[in-house]
């Protein structure tokens, strides 16, 4: 049987080549999947440079890359006045543009840019939602989130930077989608997490969990699996072996910021900072200098405090803080 996976990236031109050292590794680990179907819902100021690398890329595999027309949701997304996201319109733009796949295709992955895939996803061509709208990971530090939504029949709070979307169950239900864009200008206000807090609220408990290892999170390679379950074991996630045996076969390897940077920051403490170097040197971005970052004075503490406390007493003071300052 033909494999055919269908992926969707968004991205404005800074987050353009990290989507594109992403797709490399999509692709470089996925040469057994017959149809690769790249969907790229680029922002007006991606430059033609970073467009005529990402087609290179690949080309280099065999592969097309679509790219849509963003106009109509950059509209929508400012007549409701969303949030940014890291100075961005750019994270809501699935949101907007997953109606006009519901006609086209049964499935689709959507991908964060900051991402790694580091083995297979043709598992995946034959998913099983089990009758739910979409799939997802548990975010890795998102447990106090339901609580501050209201949220009260979930019991796990999912991340948005790896979305499997059912599309066959949006043409099943009537309405599903418009009913979200609905839902979504009502509660627009209760979202600093914006699409992220979106996914919990509107889909709650039909979201399909995930394994992590299709969203393997920045977090879990900072810390020791012994002191993540000490500080953060009481609520309700996945088991210590389940994170073992995804570390062991990682599909999709998602960087978060940590400690306020990303592993292509200038200076940067990121814990897989030299996995991201990897592939960025076997990619068209490879002369790419790292970004430079006028840290705030709460990072450049917080910076201070990661390199010099015990990793223990550190990580519970950022719970401390996460819960009850940010949060």
């Amino acid at each position: 049987m033909t494999k055919e996976l269908n992926v969707l990236y968004q991205f404005d031109n800074n987050y353009a080549p990290y989507a594109g050292i992403s797709m490399l590794s999509l692709f470089e680990n996925n040469k057994h999947i017959d149809t690769i179907n790249v969907y790229c819902a680029a922002m007006d100021d991606v430059s033609d440079e970073n467009i005529k690398w990402l087609n290179k890329t690949a080309a280099g595999y065999h592969r097309q890359i679509s790219y849509l027309d963003t106009m109509a949701a950059v509209k929508q997304i400012k007549e409701m006045k969303l949030g940014v996201w890291n100075g961005s319109l750019a994270t809501w733009i699935k949101i907007f543009i997953i109606g006009g796949f519901i006609e086209k295709h049964n499935k689709l992955l959507y991908i964060d840019s900051d991402t790694l895939i580091e083995g297979s996803l043709a598992d995946l061509c034959d998913y099983d939602f089990e009758g739910k709208a979409v799939a997802s990971v548990v975010d890795s530090l998102g447990f106090e989130r339901l609580q501050q939504l209201g949220i009260q029949e979930n019991k796990y709070y999912y991340n948005a930077g790896v979305m499997f979307l059912n599309l066959e169950y949006f043409r099943q239900h009537e309405g599903y989608y418009d009913n979200m864009i609905k839902h979504l200008a009502k509660n627009v206000d209760r979202y600093p997490a914006n699409d992220q807090d979106l996914l919990n609220d509107y889909f709650g408990k039909n979201i399909k969990q995930m394994s992590p290892q299709y969203n393997l999170q920045g977090f879990h390679y900072m810390y020791s699996d012994n002191l993540y379950f000490k500080v953060y074991g009481k609520y309700d996630y996945y088991s210590k072996e389940e994170i073992e045996a995804a570390k062991n076969d990682v599909r999709i390897l998602h960087f978060f910021r940590a400690i306020g940077d990303y592993p292509w920051t200038e200076g940067n403490y990121h814990p897989l900072k030299a996995e991201f170097e990897r592939w960025k040197n076997m990619s068209l971005w490879r002369n790419r200098p790292n970004e430079e970052k006028k840290r705030s004075l709460v990072f450049k503490i917080e910076r201070k405090m990661y390199r010099y406390l015990p990793k223990a007493v550190f990580l519970h003071i950022f719970k401390f803080i996460t819960k009850y300052v940010v949060g």
